[in-house]
């Protein structure tokens, strides 16, 4: 091969990983810069893994397939694996609640309305967004915020018009967290 092919495969692979590295993120980026802003009640469930260190794994009322009118008493009948579009609509406190989950994106929902990308995994939906990383310098005050003020932590995702979402901040009362 000579130098002038082995250059230019070269510069193909260079261009390759720096394209897939560029597009692992593009999804998130994208959702964060053109989605609709979605409030969700949280729970948080677990403060600390070993491997990623301190991070807040959420719960919503819409990871539950019953919280979902059109749903309730169903859940049996969603198999793992499977991709769904919870809808929710939001509510007169400001926080979004749940009205139907779909197999099939709506084409017009109402702007009190959005659709999620969920996936059933063991009987839950989960729609990645569920872990909140805790900065280390914050993580004490973080944890006693939420053990406290459970009940009005609330996260503010963003939702494009794919479903696709991101988590953008954690809010507790007036306090924010990004």
């Amino acid at each position: 091969m000579s130098k002038r092919a082995s250059l230019v495969a070269f510069i193909v692979a260079v261009v390759i990983q720096i394209l897939i590295l560029v597009a692992v993120p593009a999804r998130k980026v994208f959702t964060m810069a053109t989605g609709k802003t979605v409030v969700l009640k949280v729970q948080p469930v677990d403060p600390y893994s070993i491997l990623s260190g301190y991070y807040a794994t959420l719960r919503f009322d819409i990871s539950r397939i019953d919280a979902f009118p059109n749903a309730r008493g169903m859940s049996q009948g969603f198999p793992d694996g499977a991709w769904f579009y919870a809808i929710v609509e939001k509510g007169d406190e400001g926080t979004w609640k749940p009205i139907s989950l779909e197999h099939e994106l709506p084409a017009d929902l109402p702007d009190n309305r959005a659709a999620l990308l969920g996936r059933i995994n063991h009987g839950a939906i989960r729609y990645g967004i569920e872990e909140f990383y805790i900065p280390e310098a914050q993580r004490h005050r973080i944890a006693e915020d939420l053990s406290r003020n459970v009940d009005k932590a609330r996260v503010e995702i963003k939702v494009d018009r794919s479903g696709h979402t991101a988590l953008d901040r954690l809010r507790i009362e007036d306090r924010i967290y990004e």
